[in-house]
């Protein structure tokens, strides 16, 4: 009697399961593997921001207002001044080993030349090398700069009599700027980071999981075992084969957006079962990827290698490194080929804008467009199953003939 379909799934789902279970390396590379990925990111960006970036000063003038200034840099929670040196080229080469990112360099006659209308120089020395930390520096000593310019300019204005308050401001500042950061109004990093970097990781794990587990089944000649389990149905067996995988990353992705948005307080200002819907699309559109890739070039080794580089270039064409709107327009068109990409718009819409559902739609319905992909390789992954299937057979009947 011919098993239905949907006990064809279950049976290979249950067998998926035990295989599962009994590969230690299913868990190391899945749940602890993304465990650890979503304690590392969320701890290590627990503050938000860099602090007490370290840098360095050459204060050539060695006068009241340049040891003010120093004061006023260390004040500063971004930078901290961890070394003096006597000359440029001594914390130059501090810099080039990576002891400091900045260097801040006082030119002699920096407090006269300020008294006497003159304008000093200040030098700032960054490395950018480390873009994060670099311009962090940069933004701080410029501010810190211009604080101490406009209380010098106060100190000078006072004296030549301007004692009004308001007087005084519209010279210092004539352009009141009232800045609002409606998306991420704390600037912090890891809210900007791991909304992408921990789903690019993840992505990561599920293609290769997927590509592994379809060809590893070809590699250890186990196709026989897989179709007789499916009653000879390949959907059968390739529905049941990712089932439960689906289950497994459907739930470390929750997982990941319990810990942003419930625990860590990560902006949510849309609908969180739209962002659990967005990562049940997101797990099942990069199932279809790697059945794809495992279904266009048939060898594990090869297709394993491409889905790396897919993963990898993702990271790219998400959006999040660099605009896609500033990308050659050519380049631009590979950005529709990442699920990641409509997930991350998916995100900007709901958790940070908390747009109406009708701006995101489109994501969602591109997403489900993912879906098609493994019916555009299914009768080639179909033959080349059968084919494994029957060397298997031979195989087996030639080694009875031998006993």
């Amino acid at each position: 009697m011919s098993k239905s379909i949907i006990q064809q799934i279950r049976d290979v789902a249950h067998r998926e399961w035990k295989r599962m279970l009994s590969h230690p390396v299913y868990l190391l590379s899945s749940i602890i593997a993304m465990l650890f990925c979503y304690v590392f990111f969320l701890t290590l960006m627990s503050e938000g921001l860099p602090k007490q970036l370290p840098i360095g000063i050459v204060d050539s003038d060695n006068s009241s207002l340049s040891r003010a200034l120093e004061r006023n840099i260390n004040a500063s929670p971004q930078v901290e001044i961890i070394a003096k040196y006597a000359s440029y080229t001594e914390a130059r080469k501090d810099m080039q080993k990576g002891h400091i990112y900045a260097i801040v360099d006082i030119a002699p006659g920096f407090q006269a030349d300020l008294l006497a209308n003159r304008q000093p120089s200040i030098a700032y020395y960054v490395n950018d090398v480390y873009l994060v930390a670099g311009s962090l520096s940069y933004k701080d000593l410029t501010y810190i700069s211009e604080l101490m310019s406009g209380f010098i300019l106060q100190q000078s204005l006072q004296a030549k009599g301007i004692t009004s308050e308001e007087n005084l401001m519209s010279i210092l500042q004539p352009i009141s700027i009232d800045t609002h950061q409606i998306g991420n109004p704390y600037t912090n990093y890891s809210v900007y980071l791991s909304n992408i970097l921990l789903p690019g990781v993840l992505q990561l794990l599920i293609i290769m999981f997927t590509i592994y587990a379809i060809g590893v089944e070809m590699k250890q000649n186990t196709t026989r075992e897989w179709l007789s389990t499916s009653n000879e149905s390949i959907l059968s067996a390739l529905t049941g084969k990712i089932i439960p995988h689906t289950v497994l990353f459907t739930i470390l992705g929750l997982m990941g957006l319990f810990l942003q948005y419930k625990v860590m307080k990560f902006p949510m200002n849309g609908n969180i079962v739209l962002m659990s819907l967005a990562m049940f699309l997101f797990v099942i559109a990069h199932q279809s990827i790697g059945i794809f890739i495992i279904g266009l070039f048939q060898r594990l080794r090869d297709s394993i290698s491409l889905g790396v580089f897919y993963g990898l270039l993702s990271f790219t064409f998400s959006g999040l490194t660099f605009p896609i709107e500033a990308m050659p327009r050519g380049a631009q068109i590979f950005a529709w080929l990442f699920p990641i990409r409509y997930y991350f718009k998916i995100y900007v819409n709901e958790a940070l804008n908390g747009a109406n559902i009708r701006y995101s739609l489109i994501y969602f319905a591109v997403m489900l467009l993912f879906l098609l992909l493994p019916f555009l390789v299914y009768r080639r992954l179909r033959s080349t199953i059968v084919a494994h299937d029957r060397k298997e057979i031979k195989y087996n009947r030639f080694n009875e003939q031998f006993q």
